[in-house]
């Protein structure tokens, strides 16, 4: 496993955690080796956590609250990070553990007042230790409500900042989720809300804000079985939430048993409450408006689903059937729940209403293969190719050809040569065919028409990079028309990317042929001063 292996499985927040633990020497990697570990971690409990690699698959687990649903927590990435061995974080935990050894030996009131000085130094790290120091309930939500203050809006830089600074908060809260959930629950929505507002006026492009609310979230839904509150209470704090989280951070299920049948009941009554007035769907309703319906309507659905609701579920789709992605819906829920002859009845009135609607066709198609109708199928797929030719109707209509498949692609190919351009010099425009013929794995075939004919650079460049190692020459052919395509458009930016193929049709063919063209380049564009130090880097 490498590191973006690891931050993609535990997203930003549990990674800057895990990071933290690995540093800190709280797991005990026990046992090891190139396939994974076993391992366990010290902290405010002790948990038991694994690793296995099979072939491109991982499977792992730890039992530790946040790793319920599957979640790749904080311990896994500690020991993933350990058990890497060879990874920069092993030399930090090492100089860290000697610092660490080294500080057991200050006396306790030196210690005090060295902590004390950064913290006066640095206003972050005291609401830091304020937060984590904090025992008395009413103190600690002070300190929270301190930690969370933004100062105005957050740019990129600042929401980097802000994210770690929430790290020390959600410590609080996980260790509160088992010794307190009660308080955890209080606390958590209490953030939950004030992170909402903050997080509308924050640029958070890389995400890293995103990352701490949803950990949050996951620990409010695991809070609310211990919050000692009324399944009313909690319908009504949810439907808060849930009306003012525009990026779906909060889902129902995870609530679903800790409302129980009056909690679930005064919640559906909420939503159903905010069904009844939205306004009927019409085409000059405002984006604002539609995208508030469509809100309203998933947390309807939501109810649905985990009900089993199926007729609500149709009754709820079916009221704006203004696009061919609303049929789409509506024919997926029907196979979802087993109802494979109204979905067939919903595809065709869709395609009926929306003959044009990319994939409609293909929706439709899909309909009439799980009903044995595989003619019906393939005419209705060989119709939406010849419309929309391209890799997706390619794909689709190779499928469902089964043994009729070559003579089927004989003919789409040959369809496509009739309207494809030509060129002043007789060459036809063949980039299409070409990339079929990549896609229907036939790479020589396509090598064969793109040399015979005209394509674009860049289909130029993947077909080049699929022959390159059985046609080396062939290859450096069609990089040099690439290169001098893009080198009579390019401006200064693109040299970095254009440079690479010139050295690498040099490594395909050594050519005099090569060195000429080469040569050709440099007095071409002789007054392209950054190209030729480029070249010039490269050995060009």
């Amino acid at each position: 496993m490498d590191l973006d292996e690891i931050l993609n499985l535990a997203g930003d927040a549990a990674f800057s955690r895990g990071e933290a633990y690995a540093v800190q020497g709280r797991l005990d990697v026990s046992a090891h080796g190139q396939k994974g570990f076993d391992a366990t971690a010290q902290g405010t409990h002790q948990y038991q956590l694994w690793l296995r690699q099979q072939g491109h698959s991982i499977r792992y687990d730890c039992s530790c609250p946040a790793a319920d649903n599957g979640a790749f927590c904080k311990h896994l990435v500690a020991a993933a990070l350990i058990w890497r061995g060879d990874h920069e974080e092993v030399e930090v935990a090492a100089s860290v553990d000697d610092l660490r050894s080294a500080l057991t030996k200050v006396p306790k009131e030196d210690l005090v007042d060295w902590l004390h000085q950064a913290a006066m130094a640095d206003p972050s790290l005291e609401k830091q230790l304020d937060l984590k120091l904090c025992t008395d309930p009413v103190r600690l939500k002070k300190s929270l409500s301190s930690l969370l203050r933004t100062g105005g809006f957050l740019d990129w830089r600042r929401s980097r900042d802000y994210a770690r600074r929430l790290d020390s908060a959600l410590d609080v809260l996980e260790s509160l989720a088992e010794s307190d959930p009660a308080q955890c629950f209080e606390l958590a929505t209490y953030m939950c809300n004030r992170l909402l507002r903050i997080y509308e006026r924050a640029d958070d492009s890389d995400g890293m804000i995103y990352d701490r609310i949803r950990f949050l979230a996951e620990l409010h839904a695991r809070a609310a079985p211990g919050a000692e509150i009324s399944g009313a209470q909690l319908a009504s704090g949810l439907h808060k939430l849930k009306r003012r989280d525009d990026w779906g951070f909060f889902s129902l299920a995870p609530y679903w048993d800790a409302l129980g049948s009056k909690g679930r009941a005064a919640y559906t009554r909420r939503v159903d409450k905010e069904v009844e007035s939205l306004p009927e769907p019409s085409d000059d309703g405002s984006f604002s408006s539609r995208f508030e319906s469509e809100r309203v309507e998933r947390r309807r659905e939501e109810i649905a689903r985990l009900e089993g609701d199926f007729e609500t579920l149709i009754e709820l789709l079916a009221r704006d059937l203004s696009s061919g992605y609303d049929y789409r819906k509506i024919v997926e829920v029907c196979r979802e729940f087993g109802h494979d002859a109204l979905a067939m009845n919903w595809a065709e009135r869709g395609l009926k209403a929306h003959p044009d609607w990319p994939g409609m066709r293909a929706l439709v198609a899909g309909q009439y293969q799980h009903a044995g109708l595989d003619a019906e199928a393939r005419e209705l797929l060989w119709k939406d190719f010849l419309e929309r030719p391209g890799d997706g109707t390619w794909e689709q209509l190779r499928a469902a050809s089964a043994d009729d498949w070559v003579d089927v692609r004989r003919r789409a190919l040959e369809e496509i040569a009739v309207v494809e351009p030509r060129l002043d010099d007789g060459r036809r425009v063949v980039s299409l065919r070409v990339e079929l013929l990549l896609a229907d794995d036939a790479p020589d075939e396509a090598l064969k028409l793109a040399l015979s004919g005209a394509a674009h650079p860049e289909v130029l460049k993947m077909l080049a990079q699929e022959v390159d190692v059985r046609s080396p020459e062939s290859a450096a052919v069609l990089y040099r028309r690439a290169v001098d395509h893009d080198l009579r458009v390019a401006d200064a930016k693109k040299y970095r990317r254009i440079v690479p193929l010139i050295r690498r049709v040099a490594e395909l063919d050594d050519s005099s042929d090569t060195r000429a063209w080469i040569e050709g380049i440099r007095k071409r564009y002789k007054m392209r001063s950054k190209l030729m130090a480029i070249m010039d880097k490269a050995g060009l």
